[in-house]
């Protein structure tokens, strides 16, 4: 998906997407903790949750209210599910995810940090 941003925000539409959210700290305890683990087999998805897109923009509007975000139709996709436990393999290992509302917040202050946005 292309993205236009302008001075005046982002103006596309989002339909049709889903997306799994993970703050690149659990990226790493995730792969400490399989090299660490013998018992540890196979794939393990690593993502905090699986939520529609319309999700994660109405949480980073909640949260910044300044910026203009994207308009986001309801579910365009009903038969999708969200899902807080797609990770279950790393869970039932001990991974405890950090919160999507966390890495978002974090995520905006680093690009405040390094004036990618104002």
């Amino acid at each position: 998906h292309g993205v236009n941003v302008s001075s005046m925000g982002c103006t596309d539409i989002y339909e049709d997407f889903f997306m799994g959210s993970v703050h690149v700290k659990d990226v790493a305890l995730a792969h400490i903790l399989l090299y660490e683990n013998t018992s540890a087999t196979g794939r393990h998805l690593c993502v905090e949750a699986i939520s529609h897109y319309g999700d994660f923009a109405a949480k980073v509007a909640e949260l910044y209210p300044e910026y203009n975000l994207p308009r986001l139709p309801k579910d365009t996709q009903p038969g999708l599910l969200r899902s807080k436990n797609a990770s279950k393999k790393l869970m039932d290992l001990g991974l405890q995810f950090i919160p999507m509302e966390q890495i978002i917040k974090e995520s905006v202050e680093s690009l405040k940090i390094k004036n990618f946005i104002s």
